[in-house]
């Protein structure tokens, strides 16, 4: 295992953050970032870490939110706030090293291998990048270091907020293999069900599991699973994306979610994050792909592909309901996903040849709002209005 010299960067609470850091008076605040004001309806898309302390979740339903933290400020989404942190978060990264992996709109990967004469060695690297957030933005990130890209997401994990942690080939044993199976990148329920029912609890338990059985029980994924754990993995941080099949985002919720209305407004929140990390890697996508977990557990997955390929969120959103409403509609959700997939690279890669000809000006300037580059064109968009509701849940779940 080579020394660490990869930096997982995971912002804290980053909506709630980004309220807090615009407006001071929020700060030190419980905050919801939620639905309508008015009410109580829709799902907490994130909580400050001082609603947090009341048990407060993600995805969690803001009647029951409020239950727990009836102090709490909810606040309306503003996804041009947000992309704009995130665009001058990633400018800093870039500061440091060229070699930048946004993985999300809050977190990135960052090589700093051979950086070390810059700016020294790569935990001093990550104290400066702390701070250099925090002076410049008034935000707090956590920061993992490690030798592989899967080892630094976990170790960023480890301490939250404002952490600083560092996994060396020293400390592996100590720090990652105590940890449940599922704490594992790539690891989901079922599969870690699956390892349980092996005996496999920990990390550690599949690091030193025969990786044959488990080739056996998991095809090639088994062995695999057994190299992650034990810290190997040669993914490279890769700032560019041309070798991208697919993009994706789901969220579990901690009820079924029952309505169209409901449904639809989380495949909104949903295509919103996938179409901005398609604009910011520069990519298009034909194939649409929605998925449902049922109560019972039963995925139900349904794709369409489309003659033109789009990285247009209200494009992405409208193919998707389009599909929920063809093949899934009636049904319950614990789950709901959006993939975009079938992609492609644009001949010209500039922002501006992005968008074909019969695109009209509204939906390039829907994209734009949510593009970290475009920011400065405004946010009035039918998706933002849509998305500012918040799904409508059951009066029980109030």
């Amino acid at each position: 295992m080579d020394k660490p010299h990869i930096l997982h960067v995971d912002m804290n609470a980053f909506f709630a953050a980004c309220h807090q850091a615009q407006d001071p008076s929020l700060k030190g605040k419980p905050i919801l970032v939620s639905g309508d004001p008015s009410s109580r309806r829709g799902i907490v898309l994130t909580a400050s870490y001082e609603a947090r302390a009341y048990n407060v979740k993600t995805a969690m339903p803001t009647g029951q939110a409020l239950s727990l933290c009836p102090q709490a400020l909810i606040i309306k989404p503003d996804f041009q706030l947000y992309s704009f942190y995130s665009q001058q978060v990633m400018i800093i990264l870039s500061s440091y090293t060229p070699l930048v992996e946004q993985y999300s709109i809050d977190e990135a990967w960052l090589d700093v291998a051979g950086c070390e004469r810059l700016f020294g060695p790569s935990g001093e690297i990550a104290r400066r990048i702390k701070q250099h957030i925090k002076d410049e933005l008034d935000l707090t990130c956590s920061i993992g270091v490690a030798p592989t890209k899967i080892l630094a997401k976990m170790a960023s994990d480890l301490k939250k907020p404002d952490g600083l942690v560092v996994i060396t080939k020293d400390n592996i044993t100590s720090r990652i293999w105590p940890l449940p199976v599922d704490s594992l990148f790539g690891v989901g329920p079922q599969t870690a069900a699956s390892l349980r029912n092996l005996g496999i609890t920990t990390i550690g338990d599949l690091a030193r599991f025969p990786a044959e059985t488990l080739k056996r029980r998991f095809g090639t994924y088994g062995p695999y699973l057994v190299k992650l754990a034990q810290g190997e993995d040669d993914s490279p941080v890769n700032p560019d994306s041309d070798t991208v099949k697919s993009v994706g985002n789901s969220i579990t919720l901690p009820q079924d979610a029952e309505t169209r209305d409901e449904i639809e407004t989380i495949l909104l929140a949903l295509a919103e994050e996938v179409g901005t990390r398609l604009r910011r890697r520069d990519l298009k996508g034909n194939t649409v792909t929605v998925s449902l977990k049922t109560p019972d557990f039963k995925l139900i997955t349904r794709s369409r592909t489309y003659p033109t390929a789009t990285n247009l969120t209200e494009t992405i959103y409208n193919r998707a309901c389009e599909i929920y409403r063809q093949h899934l509609a009636g049904q319950r959700a614990r789950l709901v996903g959006v993939t975009v997939s079938n992609i492609t690279t644009p001949t010209n890669g500039t922002q501006l040849n992005l968008f074909s000809a019969e695109q009209d000006e509204k939906r390039v300037r829907l994209a734009q709002t949510v593009d970290k580059v475009r920011t400065r064109f405004g946010d009035n968009s039918l998706v933002r209005a849509r998305l500012l509701r918040g799904p409508h849940l059951p009066k029980k779940d109030k």
